[in-house]
């Protein structure tokens, strides 16, 4: 699924247990929305697609570029949120922090091995 979206991303403060660590994406034109969040104590990464139908997996491939993150999902995990295995999500320039993004992904998964950073910005 190919998905033209505002960012919005934030790193967890590790002084409040409120806190998350979360990027959350939404495409206005499809009214679609994807996020990614993790609290800093739990194992699990919960993927949340459409409104508010969410999945919690160990891991799940993620690469950022310049111009887009690229997320795909086992199919199994995908059939329990409405069936896309891949989330090409398309950056606009200027329209989101590359450096608070790219932490908010690092912080989402440490201890973890599906994030692959391949941005230049930031």
């Amino acid at each position: 699924m190919e998905l033209h979206a505002t960012i919005g991303a934030a790193t967890s403060d590790l002084d409040d247990d409120e806190s998350f660590a979360n990027i959350y994406c939404h495409d206005a034109e499809q009214d679609y929305c994807f996020a990614l969040s993790r609290f800093p104590d739990d194992a699990l990464i919960e993927v949340m697609v459409r409104d508010q139908i969410t999945v919690r997996v160990k891991d799940l491939s993620v690469r950022l570029t310049d111009d887009t993150i690229d997320v795909e999902i086992e199919p199994a995990l995908a059939a329990r949120l409405d069936g896309q295995t891949r989330y090409v999500i398309h950056l606009a320039p200027g329209q989101y922090d590359p450096v608070t993004l790219r932490a908010a992904l690092k912080e989402i998964f440490v201890g973890k091995s599906g994030f692959r950073d391949d941005s230049t910005r930031g």
